[in-house]
């Protein structure tokens, strides 16, 4: 499926891309890879028809997989060895073209969240697939080098792209959609459901994010998975009011201790404090502030920028008479909240 490399046509840009996409294959391409891959896709016909034809392939493996099931109650059916064998082929298979999937969907819901993300997809480096796509920018940049071998086919992403880099919405839609058959193909990928559930609920889903979330808790075993589903549906709760919900979620995170596995989970303290503090119960709130200060130092000043966001929470607890000693705490802790009126 991968265009051939052709003796006529010299430094084949796309070699490069072969080799990304093999290596995602297996499992074993690096971010800056999955990047590569991206852009590249975006602007050369031939490999982007290579990603459209494993997006076929999907509906192509379900269908094998039904057809298969058939055979199993066919007395004509092949041997059963045969057909074990078919079905292994079958499995590899999905299992690899899932993890494609994954990988360029969770790239693009990156992309769509992450300004410091899009901004390493700019100046990623990609093969131009073609000269007719170079266009001036890459023209100009021949005409500096002077050289016009290999490697003056290799320019930053941003200017191939001439500005017209995906909007944010864009591409958490497009990551929506590879995710979203990434999970048709293999269910049992829970990494892709946490990102998809995500997307979700960055688009005002919050439904189906909740779906996506909870099939991780009741399906998978994984404690990273698990804590990832139940940080993130503390977040939904907090979004629709439901302080208690937000509380019990986000206790089961914090007492299955894989926040010390990845510290990207602590801010379930940062949350629960502000979950308590909206509760009304203001020393527990003053309880997980002070744990974050303590236990997390080097979060300090974001936590006071954000803290400084939360608008609502902070007009709370300068006006509640109960809650004198949480405000004068958390100037305290963060001093950057006495410029905030």
């Amino acid at each position: 499926m991968l265009p051939p490399a052709s003796a006529d046509r010299g430094y084949d840009p796309c070699l490069q891309i072969q080799v990304d996409l093999s290596a995602m294959l297996d499992g074993e391409l690096d971010p800056a890879g999955v990047r590569r891959v991206m852009v590249h896709s975006d602007l050369c016909g031939h490999c982007r028809e290579f990603l459209d034809g494993i997006r076929s392939q999907v509906r192509m493996h379900k269908q094998l997989a039904v057809a298969m099931g058939t055979a199993d109650a066919d007395s004509t059916a092949p041997e059963p060895t045969v057909l074990a064998q078919l079905r292994g082929q079958l499995t590899a298979n999905r299992k690899k073209l899932a993890r494609v999937l994954y990988e360029l969907g969770r790239g693009f819901v990156l992309m769509g969240l992450s300004a410091d993300f899009s901004r390493e997809v700019a100046k990623e480096p990609v093969p131009v697939p073609d000269m007719a796509m170079k266009g001036r920018n890459l023209l100009d940049e021949v005409a500096r080098s002077g050289n016009p071998g290999p490697e003056a086919a290799w320019v930053v992403a941003k200017e191939l792209f001439d500005g017209k880099l995906r909007t944010p919405e864009e591409s958490l839609a497009r990551g929506q959609r590879l995710l979203s058959e990434c999970v048709s193909l293999e269910p049992t990928l829970h990494e892709s459901r946490i990102y998809l559930g995500l997307v979700h609920h960055v688009r005002g889903q919050r439904a189906l994010a909740r779906k996506q979330f909870l099939h991780v808790l009741e399906n998978s075993d994984d404690r990273l998975m698990r804590g990832y589903a139940l940080s993130n549906l503390g977040n939904i709760h907090l979004d629709e009011g439901d302080w208690d919900g937000a509380v019990r979620l986000l206790q089961q995170l914090v007492e299955s201790g894989v926040m010390g596995e990845q510290p990207r989970m602590s801010t379930a303290f940062f949350n629960l404090a502000i979950a308590y503090g909206l509760k009304g119960q203001f020393q527990d709130s003053l309880h997980w502030f002070t744990r974050l200060h303590s236990e997390l130092p080097h979060k300090r000043n974001l936590v006071g920028r954000e803290l400084a966001r939360r608008s609502h929470f902070l007009h709370l607890v300068r006006n509640h008479p109960d809650a004198r000693p949480l405000s004068q705490a958390l100037t305290s802790l963060f001093p950057q909240l006495a410029e905030v009126g």
